[in-house]
Protein backbone atom coordinates (compact mmCIF):
# COMPACT_ATOMS: atom_id res chain seq x y z
CA UNK A 1 0.00 0.00 0.00
CA UNK A 2 1.33 3.43 -0.92
CA UNK A 3 2.43 5.54 2.00
CA UNK A 4 0.16 8.53 2.59
CA UNK A 5 1.70 11.99 2.59
CA UNK A 6 0.24 14.30 5.23
CA UNK A 7 -0.86 17.72 4.01
CA UNK A 8 -2.27 20.96 5.34
CA UNK A 9 -6.02 21.51 5.36
CA UNK A 10 -7.64 24.80 4.46
CA UNK A 11 -8.95 26.82 7.45
CA UNK A 12 -12.50 26.85 6.09
CA UNK A 13 -12.42 23.04 5.80
CA UNK A 14 -11.27 22.71 9.40
CA UNK A 15 -14.00 25.09 10.61
CA UNK A 16 -16.71 23.21 8.73
CA UNK A 17 -15.53 19.86 10.11
CA UNK A 18 -15.44 21.27 13.64
CA UNK A 19 -18.95 22.71 13.32
CA UNK A 20 -20.18 19.41 11.90
CA UNK A 21 -18.84 17.48 14.91
CA UNK A 22 -20.64 19.92 17.25
CA UNK A 23 -23.94 18.52 16.06
CA UNK A 24 -26.77 19.34 13.68
CA UNK A 25 -28.16 22.38 15.62
CA UNK A 26 -24.76 24.09 15.73
CA UNK A 27 -24.11 23.28 12.07
CA UNK A 28 -27.49 24.69 11.02
CA UNK A 29 -26.87 27.86 13.05
CA UNK A 30 -23.45 28.27 11.44
CA UNK A 31 -24.84 28.05 7.91
CA UNK A 32 -27.74 30.33 8.82
CA UNK A 33 -25.23 33.01 9.86
CA UNK A 34 -23.21 32.24 6.76
CA UNK A 35 -26.24 33.06 4.59
CA UNK A 36 -27.13 36.21 6.54
CA UNK A 37 -23.60 37.55 6.42
CA UNK A 38 -23.19 36.86 2.70
CA UNK A 39 -26.61 38.18 1.68
CA UNK A 40 -25.07 40.65 -0.88
CA UNK A 41 -23.12 37.79 -2.49
CA UNK A 42 -26.33 35.77 -2.86
CA UNK A 43 -28.71 38.37 -4.31
CA UNK A 44 -26.39 41.13 -5.52
CA UNK A 45 -25.57 44.61 -4.24
CA UNK A 46 -28.75 46.31 -5.50
CA UNK A 47 -31.21 43.99 -3.72
CA UNK A 48 -28.98 43.81 -0.63
CA UNK A 49 -28.92 47.62 -0.32
CA UNK A 50 -32.71 47.80 -0.50
CA UNK A 51 -33.55 44.93 1.83
CA UNK A 52 -32.72 44.07 5.43
CA UNK A 53 -32.35 40.44 6.43
CA UNK A 54 -34.17 39.97 9.73
CA UNK A 55 -33.39 36.32 10.33
CA UNK A 56 -34.25 32.71 9.54
CA UNK A 57 -36.80 30.88 11.66
CA UNK A 58 -37.50 27.25 10.91
CA UNK A 59 -37.49 27.21 7.10
CA UNK A 60 -38.55 30.82 6.45
CA UNK A 61 -36.24 33.73 5.59
CA UNK A 62 -37.67 37.04 6.84
CA UNK A 63 -36.87 40.28 5.01
CA UNK A 64 -37.78 43.94 5.49
CA UNK A 65 -37.93 46.53 2.73
CA UNK A 66 -39.63 49.91 2.56
CA UNK A 67 -39.60 49.77 -1.26
CA UNK A 68 -43.06 48.52 -2.30
CA UNK A 69 -42.12 48.12 -5.97
CA UNK A 70 -39.06 46.05 -5.09
CA UNK A 71 -41.10 43.90 -2.70
CA UNK A 72 -43.56 43.07 -5.48
CA UNK A 73 -40.72 42.22 -7.87
CA UNK A 74 -38.96 40.02 -5.32
CA UNK A 75 -42.20 38.16 -4.60
CA UNK A 76 -42.17 37.11 -8.25
CA UNK A 77 -38.51 36.06 -7.86
CA UNK A 78 -39.12 34.07 -4.64
CA UNK A 79 -38.41 30.58 -6.10
CA UNK A 80 -35.14 31.87 -7.56
CA UNK A 81 -34.09 33.50 -4.26
CA UNK A 82 -34.96 30.34 -2.29
CA UNK A 83 -32.84 28.31 -4.68
CA UNK A 84 -29.91 30.76 -4.50
CA UNK A 85 -29.97 30.72 -0.68
CA UNK A 86 -30.09 26.92 -0.53
CA UNK A 87 -27.33 26.59 -3.13
CA UNK A 88 -25.12 29.00 -1.20
CA UNK A 89 -25.76 27.16 2.08
CA UNK A 90 -25.15 23.79 0.43
CA UNK A 91 -28.35 22.39 1.90
CA UNK A 92 -32.11 22.91 1.96
CA UNK A 93 -32.25 25.72 4.52
CA UNK A 94 -35.39 27.66 3.53
CA UNK A 95 -38.59 26.96 1.60
CA UNK A 96 -39.90 30.51 1.27
CA UNK A 97 -39.17 34.21 1.79
CA UNK A 98 -41.53 36.46 3.75
CA UNK A 99 -41.59 40.26 3.88
CA UNK A 100 -42.66 41.81 7.17
CA UNK A 101 -42.06 44.62 9.60
CA UNK A 102 -38.57 45.42 10.85
CA UNK A 103 -37.85 43.34 13.94
CA UNK A 104 -36.93 45.09 17.18
CA UNK A 105 -33.84 42.92 17.23
CA UNK A 106 -32.75 41.03 14.13
CA UNK A 107 -32.17 37.33 14.80
CA UNK A 108 -28.50 37.42 13.79
CA UNK A 109 -26.71 37.30 17.17
CA UNK A 110 -24.29 40.15 16.69
CA UNK A 111 -24.06 40.26 12.90
CA UNK A 112 -26.42 43.22 12.73
CA UNK A 113 -24.36 45.10 15.30
CA UNK A 114 -21.26 44.60 13.14
CA UNK A 115 -23.10 45.94 10.11
CA UNK A 116 -24.31 48.97 12.06
CA UNK A 117 -20.78 49.66 13.31
CA UNK A 118 -19.59 49.72 9.71
CA UNK A 119 -22.44 51.99 8.66
CA UNK A 120 -21.61 54.50 11.39
CA UNK A 121 -18.32 55.19 9.59
CA UNK A 122 -20.19 56.24 6.47
CA UNK A 123 -21.25 59.83 6.10
CA UNK A 124 -24.89 60.79 6.49
CA UNK A 125 -26.00 61.43 2.91
CA UNK A 126 -29.27 62.98 4.07
CA UNK A 127 -27.45 65.67 6.05
CA UNK A 128 -25.14 66.37 3.12
CA UNK A 129 -28.06 66.60 0.71
CA UNK A 130 -29.86 69.17 2.83
CA UNK A 131 -26.79 71.45 2.64
CA UNK A 132 -26.85 71.50 -1.19
CA UNK A 133 -28.37 74.83 -2.39
CA UNK A 134 -30.79 75.02 -5.30
CA UNK A 135 -30.87 77.87 -7.81
CA UNK A 136 -33.95 80.12 -8.17
CA UNK A 137 -34.71 78.41 -11.48
CA UNK A 138 -34.66 74.98 -9.88
CA UNK A 139 -36.87 76.15 -7.01
CA UNK A 140 -39.32 77.56 -9.55
CA UNK A 141 -39.38 74.22 -11.41
CA UNK A 142 -40.31 72.45 -8.18
CA UNK A 143 -43.09 74.97 -7.48
CA UNK A 144 -44.47 74.57 -11.01
CA UNK A 145 -44.53 70.81 -10.58
CA UNK A 146 -46.41 71.17 -7.29
CA UNK A 147 -48.94 73.56 -8.87
CA UNK A 148 -49.86 71.01 -11.55
CA UNK A 149 -51.32 68.62 -8.98
CA UNK A 150 -55.09 68.81 -8.40
CA UNK A 151 -54.61 68.07 -4.69
CA UNK A 152 -52.58 70.62 -2.71
CA UNK A 153 -51.15 68.02 -0.31
CA UNK A 154 -50.02 65.78 -3.16
CA UNK A 155 -48.55 68.80 -4.95
CA UNK A 156 -46.53 69.81 -1.89
CA UNK A 157 -45.19 66.26 -1.51
CA UNK A 158 -44.30 66.10 -5.22
CA UNK A 159 -42.46 69.43 -5.00
CA UNK A 160 -40.47 68.25 -1.96
CA UNK A 161 -39.52 64.99 -3.68
CA UNK A 162 -38.38 66.87 -6.79
CA UNK A 163 -36.23 69.27 -4.73
CA UNK A 164 -34.61 66.33 -2.94
CA UNK A 165 -33.97 64.70 -6.30
CA UNK A 166 -32.25 67.83 -7.64
CA UNK A 167 -30.14 68.16 -4.49
CA UNK A 168 -29.13 64.50 -4.67
CA UNK A 169 -28.14 64.82 -8.32
CA UNK A 170 -25.94 67.84 -7.50
CA UNK A 171 -24.39 66.02 -4.55
CA UNK A 172 -23.55 63.04 -6.74
CA UNK A 173 -21.96 65.25 -9.38
CA UNK A 174 -19.87 66.89 -6.66
CA UNK A 175 -18.75 63.38 -5.69
CA UNK A 176 -17.64 62.75 -9.30
CA UNK A 177 -20.50 60.40 -10.15
CA UNK A 178 -20.59 59.62 -13.88
CA UNK A 179 -23.39 58.88 -16.31
CA UNK A 180 -24.16 55.22 -16.99
CA UNK A 181 -23.05 54.48 -20.57
CA UNK A 182 -26.25 52.45 -21.14
CA UNK A 183 -29.10 54.53 -19.68
CA UNK A 184 -27.53 57.86 -18.65
CA UNK A 185 -28.35 57.57 -14.92
CA UNK A 186 -25.71 58.83 -12.52
CA UNK A 187 -23.60 56.07 -11.00
CA UNK A 188 -20.70 55.80 -8.59
CA UNK A 189 -17.27 56.63 -10.08
CA UNK A 190 -15.88 53.11 -9.73
CA UNK A 191 -18.94 51.47 -11.31
CA UNK A 192 -19.09 50.39 -14.94
CA UNK A 193 -22.91 50.40 -15.04
CA UNK A 194 -25.72 51.67 -12.82
CA UNK A 195 -27.42 49.10 -10.54
CA UNK A 196 -30.39 48.64 -12.89
CA UNK A 197 -28.22 48.10 -15.98
CA UNK A 198 -25.90 45.83 -13.98
CA UNK A 199 -28.88 43.70 -12.96
CA UNK A 200 -30.06 43.52 -16.58
CA UNK A 201 -26.59 42.60 -17.80
CA UNK A 202 -26.26 39.88 -15.16
CA UNK A 203 -29.62 38.41 -16.21
CA UNK A 204 -28.47 38.32 -19.83
CA UNK A 205 -25.15 36.71 -18.87
CA UNK A 206 -26.92 34.19 -16.65
CA UNK A 207 -29.32 33.23 -19.44
CA UNK A 208 -26.42 32.85 -21.89
CA UNK A 209 -24.48 30.65 -19.42
CA UNK A 210 -27.51 28.39 -18.91
CA UNK A 211 -27.89 28.03 -22.67
CA UNK A 212 -24.26 26.97 -23.07
CA UNK A 213 -24.65 24.43 -20.25
CA UNK A 214 -27.79 23.07 -21.91
CA UNK A 215 -25.87 22.58 -25.16
CA UNK A 216 -22.64 21.38 -23.51
CA UNK A 217 -23.44 20.12 -19.98
CA UNK A 218 -19.78 19.16 -19.44
CA UNK A 219 -18.43 22.66 -20.22
CA UNK A 220 -16.05 24.21 -17.69
CA UNK A 221 -15.21 27.88 -17.19
CA UNK A 222 -12.74 28.12 -20.08
CA UNK A 223 -15.23 26.67 -22.57
CA UNK A 224 -18.18 28.73 -21.33
CA UNK A 225 -16.06 31.88 -21.35
CA UNK A 226 -15.42 31.47 -25.08
CA UNK A 227 -19.16 31.88 -25.73
CA UNK A 228 -19.99 34.25 -22.83
CA UNK A 229 -16.98 36.56 -22.25
CA UNK A 230 -18.68 38.42 -19.36
CA UNK A 231 -19.30 35.28 -17.30
CA UNK A 232 -17.45 34.58 -14.05
CA UNK A 233 -16.67 31.27 -12.28
CA UNK A 234 -19.20 32.25 -9.59
CA UNK A 235 -22.03 32.69 -12.11
CA UNK A 236 -21.17 29.40 -13.83
CA UNK A 237 -21.07 27.50 -10.53
CA UNK A 238 -24.38 29.01 -9.41
CA UNK A 239 -26.13 28.13 -12.67
CA UNK A 240 -24.63 24.65 -12.78
CA UNK A 241 -25.83 23.96 -9.23
CA UNK A 242 -29.32 25.28 -10.03
CA UNK A 243 -29.55 23.19 -13.21
CA UNK A 244 -28.33 20.07 -11.40
CA UNK A 245 -30.98 20.56 -8.73
CA UNK A 246 -33.70 21.09 -11.33
CA UNK A 247 -32.69 18.14 -13.51
CA UNK A 248 -32.19 15.81 -10.54
CA UNK A 249 -35.83 16.32 -9.56
CA UNK A 250 -36.81 14.90 -12.99
CA UNK A 251 -34.56 11.82 -12.88
CA UNK A 252 -35.87 8.69 -11.19
CA UNK A 253 -33.80 7.25 -8.35
CA UNK A 254 -31.65 4.43 -9.70
CA UNK A 255 -32.01 5.49 -13.34
CA UNK A 256 -28.66 5.11 -15.12
CA UNK A 257 -29.88 4.59 -18.69
CA UNK A 258 -32.03 7.58 -19.70
CA UNK A 259 -30.70 10.62 -21.55
CA UNK A 260 -31.71 12.83 -18.64
CA UNK A 261 -29.66 10.72 -16.23
CA UNK A 262 -26.60 10.87 -18.49
CA UNK A 263 -27.04 14.63 -18.97
CA UNK A 264 -27.21 15.01 -15.20
CA UNK A 265 -23.92 13.14 -14.81
CA UNK A 266 -22.22 15.25 -17.47
CA UNK A 267 -23.50 18.43 -15.84
CA UNK A 268 -22.59 17.40 -12.28
CA UNK A 269 -19.18 15.86 -13.04
CA UNK A 270 -18.21 18.07 -16.03
CA UNK A 271 -17.66 14.90 -18.05
CA UNK A 272 -17.87 14.97 -21.87
CA UNK A 273 -19.94 12.20 -23.54
CA UNK A 274 -16.89 10.14 -24.56
CA UNK A 275 -15.85 9.81 -20.89
CA UNK A 276 -19.19 8.47 -19.69
CA UNK A 277 -19.18 4.85 -18.60
CA UNK A 278 -21.29 2.60 -16.43
CA UNK A 279 -19.09 3.14 -13.38
CA UNK A 280 -19.11 6.96 -13.23
CA UNK A 281 -22.82 7.10 -14.10
CA UNK A 282 -23.68 4.65 -11.31
CA UNK A 283 -21.50 6.44 -8.77
CA UNK A 284 -22.91 9.87 -9.62
CA UNK A 285 -26.53 8.72 -9.51
CA UNK A 286 -25.81 7.13 -6.13
CA UNK A 287 -24.18 10.33 -4.83
CA UNK A 288 -27.26 12.30 -5.90
CA UNK A 289 -29.77 9.71 -4.62
CA UNK A 290 -31.39 12.09 -2.11
CA UNK A 291 -31.87 14.80 -4.75
CA UNK A 292 -33.51 12.52 -7.32
CA UNK A 293 -37.21 11.89 -7.79
CA UNK A 294 -38.10 9.05 -5.41
CA UNK A 295 -41.32 7.05 -5.04
CA UNK A 296 -43.07 7.35 -1.70
CA UNK A 297 -41.91 3.87 -0.62
CA UNK A 298 -38.34 4.39 -1.87
CA UNK A 299 -35.57 3.07 0.36
CA UNK A 300 -32.00 4.15 -0.39
CA UNK A 301 -29.76 1.16 -1.14
CA UNK A 302 -26.55 0.46 0.66
CA UNK A 303 -23.48 1.80 -1.15
CA UNK A 304 -21.86 -1.54 -1.93
CA UNK A 305 -25.12 -3.06 -3.17
CA UNK A 306 -24.82 -0.53 -5.98
CA UNK A 307 -21.07 0.16 -6.25
CA UNK A 308 -18.92 -2.92 -6.04
CA UNK A 309 -15.70 -2.84 -4.05
CA UNK A 310 -12.57 -2.29 -6.09
CA UNK A 311 -14.37 -1.49 -9.32
CA UNK A 312 -12.84 1.95 -9.76
CA UNK A 313 -9.34 0.62 -8.97
CA UNK A 314 -9.67 -2.11 -11.58
CA UNK A 315 -10.87 0.32 -14.23
CA UNK A 316 -8.11 2.89 -13.60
Amino acid sequence: MARRTPGLERPDTIIKKTIHHMGKPAELKYYMHWVLWHWPDIVGEFIARNTEVQGIRKDVLYLYSDNAALRNELQMMMPQIVQQVNNFAGQKMITKVVFGKRWDKADTEGLEEIRLAQQEKEENLGAQRRKVPLSPVEMQQAEQLAAQASDAEIGTAAGNVYRKYLQMQKLRKQSNWQKCPECGRLMEPESKLCPECSRREREQVTAAVRQVLRDMPWARYKEVHEFVPLCTPKIINEQRAAMVQQLAAEVEAGDTKSMKAKTLVMLYRCLPPEQLNEDNITRTIYDLRFDLHRPRDYKAPRRYDVIKLGKRRQGS
